[in-house]
């Protein structure tokens, strides 16, 4: 046995400090191609230093061994010495039959460093050498997939797969193309790939973007099988049971809409959104009781979610509950409090109980954070003409004019009228 395959067994005999002794002795004793098996094992297993010393005394074996800089390049950007790992990726010249490799190991770091563009620069110079490599096509397909390039993307990833190649790194091909089609909104081919994907691999997620697509179609009834199949692949799947949902509900069936959330609500008790469509739902199937139920449900579990107290209040409010709506946005926490849209909702509930006073202060206060949102300058312009301030009323009033592209005929009534 020789002193490699020690260090192996001690390894996964869980005596590290034996392994670390049999290193050296390896390192000494070993021939070089039974040291490099040794290193390629350790990197497996994840011992990154221990890797690094091999392949280190090999390099100063064999300095013209760029193979070895590539995998030593790895190790130091896996370990953070990226320095380090430049410096051996441009150590490596370009006539190398491994030059290629070197640029495919610098494009991960600069894709991974957030330089996209750097990135594209070095696998283009890696296509120029090695026009038909499907590694390399297949990288410059996923960046471009990543940046929302979408049509370079497939101009890629069609190249590999008239290579005759159907999956690359556990990556189907046509479910890409599938994705990147329905980006572009060209969904004929999409539903396509989509299709060809279910024939290599059937999984949660293909079945999931095919329903998406037939949504985006308002190809509802289309769209039911796929999604079912989607979550019953992957109970999970939070988006399966939202998209279902919103089949449903176009096709005016809300019961069923509803059986899809409350379904969802048993896969993730914790899913405010689910929390918050039930009650939109049992809203339009005129069930108020339920409506408040899942609102309160939703508070609940998150007591200081400012987003579900400010949809409860917008309920409570459309409701007419307005002192509830004070009673709500009061009791919860400064941040809440003081959110625009809850000056908003005070200010309009406040307005709704004749308590003016407070009405327009919290309208004044809301509208330093609101000045470009055009429904509340037009309930805003309408409170200023009831509270007798004309010439406020025709500067909101005017500003909602100039911000809206399309003619509002209440505003320009509003506008019209003679205050003085």
């Amino acid at each position: 046995m020789t002193y490699s395959e020690i260090v192996i067994a001690e390894i996964q005999k869980g005596n590290l400090e034996v392994a670390e002794e049999n290193i050296e002795l390896a390192i000494n004793y070993d021939d070089e191609e039974t040291l490099f098996l040794l290193g390629n094992t350790l990197y497996q297993l994840g011992f990154l230093i221990e890797t690094r010393k091999v392949y280190n005394y090999l390099l100063e074996k064999n300095p013209a061994d760029d193979e070895l800089k590539i995998y030593l390049a790895e190790i130091d950007i896996e370990d953070g010495n990226e320095l380090e790992a430049l410096d051996l990726l441009h150590s490596i010249e370009e006539t190398s039959p491994i030059y290629p490799q070197s640029l495919l190991v610098q494009a991960d770091y600069y894709q991974l460093n957030g330089l996209p563009e750097v990135s594209i620069q070095k696998l283009t110079e890696a296509e120029n050498l090695l026009p038909d490599e499907p590694i390399v096509l297949f990288a410059l397909a996923e960046i471009y997939y990543t940046t929302a390039d979408y049509q370079q993307a497939i101009h890629y990833y069609e190249k590999v797969t008239l290579q005759g190649h159907d999956e690359i790194a556990g990556i189907i091909l046509s479910e890409r193309l599938g994705n990147a089609y329905m980006l572009i909104g060209e969904y004929f081919e999409a539903i396509d790939y989509f299709n060809e994907a279910l024939t290599f691999r059937e999984t949660p997620e293909i079945y999931y973007q095919l329903g998406l697509v037939y949504v985006q179609q308002t190809e509802w009834t289309k769209a039911i099988e796929p999604l079912e199949k989607a979550k019953t692949l992957d109970p999970s799947l939070s988006g399966a049971y939202f998209v279902l949902s919103e089949v449903y509900e176009q096709q005016n069936n809300y019961e069923k809409a509803l059986e899809e959330i409350k379904e969802g609500i048993s896969q993730n008790e914790l899913n405010l959104d689910f929390y918050f469509k039930a009650a939109e739902l049992s809203v339009k199937l005129n069930d108020e009781e339920n409506a408040r139920k899942y609102y309160e449900e939703a508070i609940s579990i998150a007591p200081d979610s400012e987003r579900a107290h400010l949809k409860y209040a917008e309920y409570l409010n459309y409701m007419g509950s307005f002192e509830e709506t004070i009673h709500l946005l009061n009791s919860a926490d400064e941040t809440t409090k003081q959110l625009p849209e809850a000056l908003w909702l005070l200010g309009t509930a406040y307005n709704n109980i004749e308590d003016y006073g407070k009405a327009r202060d919290y309208f004044a206060e809301a509208s330093q954070y609101l000045s470009e949102d055009l429904d509340f300058l037009k309930e805003y312009a309408f409170f200023l003409r009831e509270d007798g301030q004309p010439e406020k009323m025709r500067e909101i009033a005017n500003k909602y004019v100039m911000l809206n592209s399309e003619s509002d005929f209440e505003i320009m009534a509003l506008l019209d009228e003679d205050y003085f």
